[in-house]
């Protein structure tokens, strides 16, 4: 076996378990109460004839948001009890959001986003957001977008000189299902550590006291679920706040299988305990925190939110051998893309709720994508950064609404083996 089947292996194995044991996104965290007690279907109740019947509420319903707890934002290291008495969503924020940008993952594809963001800035007409999320290589490139045009230049060398050997080092074949990965994430975490300086933390801080807010989103392992860092309330802790930041950031873009789970090392309950923190895009490809959607649909003026996808919303049609590993790369990656899909239709609908505008741009469907996410060729990345700077010079053109059918997708249902393709 060389150590790229062994590599393709492994990718398409966490593909598989992506489409199997991933369930829905979900924007909240449900809690239980062990305290309250069981349930008693009336069914179940014994009848009283003296008792009269119980009236039935037929008041309208709440909305969902309204009925599910919130979801938790982490501020930093020191973390609280989560029962339904403490809120866990951050308090209202400083300043109304104007302008909100979220940032989706994609891999070397995220030079497409750095491209978009370059060639935008040329405009003249990008704006400073208020918030700013990111999600694997998105949350690599958020801190750079928060902090503004300045950066640019250092968005595009990371994503136009860089290598696959700057990113990740692949270990020996034959040690890989001893493992926790097939590759270590000691170069990413070099650049990393080159892109978060002391500085980068002082005006991260900075920004926040203003009432700017940066969130990044990891999957925290034994939890099975999605995590949001407030970057910014974490910079304003000092201390190791520049190694906790760096850690979220290499655990949000630390692809399951590739990239070895990060451990983040927390207090509970005054308790110190070590998580284990990897990509956030296996819950959450792309995110906002509802209540900052909430905030930004208050007052007057209407705020705007803007989402860069790191690559196409529908996979470009293939033919697939019956094979094994052929089939589970196919269906893992038709989950992925319906994945992703979900969580832009999900906050355009929150977005539209909230009274919020709703801007979306990604990938044209007819660029020619051929190589992988996780195969950072310099070639293909400096051509993906190319096609988003023009995106970027054009406006750039946003769409309004959700993607609702990929190309060649038939509106009607099949009721035989005979059909036509759409056009």
């Amino acid at each position: 076996m060389t150590r790229r089947c062994a590599l393709a292996t492994v990718v398409l194995a966490v593909m598989t378990t992506a489409a199997v044991g991933c369930g829905p996104f979900r924007f909240f965290q449900r809690f239980r109460n062990d305290n309250q007690p069981p349930v008693t279907k009336d069914s179940d109740a014994p009848q009283n004839p003296a008792v009269p019947p119980r009236e039935v509420d037929d008041s309208p319903l709440k909305p969902v948001q309204d009925m599910l707890p919130p979801r938790p934002v982490l501020s930093g290291p020191l973390l609280r009890p989560e029962p339904e008495t403490i809120p866990l969503e951050p308090a209202v924020l400083p300043r109304r959001p104007q302008t909100i940008l979220a940032l989706s993952g994609g891999g070397s594809y995220g030079a497409f986003t750095a491209g978009v963001l370059n060639g935008w800035s040329r405009t003249s007409n990008r704006p400073e957001f208020d918030v700013v999320t990111g999600v694997s290589t998105g949350a690599l490139i958020s801190p750079l977008a928060f902090m503004g045009s300045a950066h640019d230049f250092e968005m595009k060398k990371y994503y136009t000189e860089v290598q696959q050997r700057d990113v990740f080092a692949m270990r020996f074949w034959a040690t890989i299902p001893f493992r926790d990965a097939v590759a270590t994430a000691a170069p990413l975490r070099r650049i990393v550590a080159s892109q978060v300086t002391e500085e980068m933390v002082r005006d991260i801080a900075a920004e926040h006291k203003k009432g700017r807010r940066l969130y990044v989103a990891t999957t925290h392992l034994e939890g099975r679920r999605s995590v949001v860092w407030d970057i910014g309330a974490i910079a304003c802790k000092g201390g190791d706040a520049r190694q906790l930041i760096c850690d979220v950031l290499i655990a949000s873009s630390a692809v399951p299988g590739i990239f070895p789970p990060v451990p983040i090392h927390v207090q509970v309950d005054g308790k110190e305990v070590t998580e284990l923190h990897v990509d956030g895009g296996v819950t959450a490809p792309i995110f906002v925190p509802p209540a900052v959607l909430e905030e930004a649909g208050k007052g007057q003026n209407r705020a705007t939110l803007y989402v860069i996808i790191a690559g196409k919303e529908f996979p470009e049609p293939s033919r697939v051998r019956p094979r094994v590993l052929k089939v589970l790369s196919a269906s893992g990656g038709a989950l992925l893309y319906s994945h992703a899909r979900r969580d832009v239709s999900n906050l355009y609908h929150m977005a539209k709720l909230s009274g919020v505008a709703f801007r979306a741009v990604s990938l044209r469907p007819d660029y020619p994508l051929e190589e992988s996410a996780i195969e950072f060729d310099q070639n293909a990345m400096n051509k993906l950064f190319v096609e988003g700077v023009k995106v970027g010079v054009a406006g750039p053109v946003w769409v309004t609404e959700p993607p609702d059918r990929g190309p060649g997708e038939p509106a009607e249902i099949r009721t035989g083996p005979r059909f036509r393709s759409a056009p």
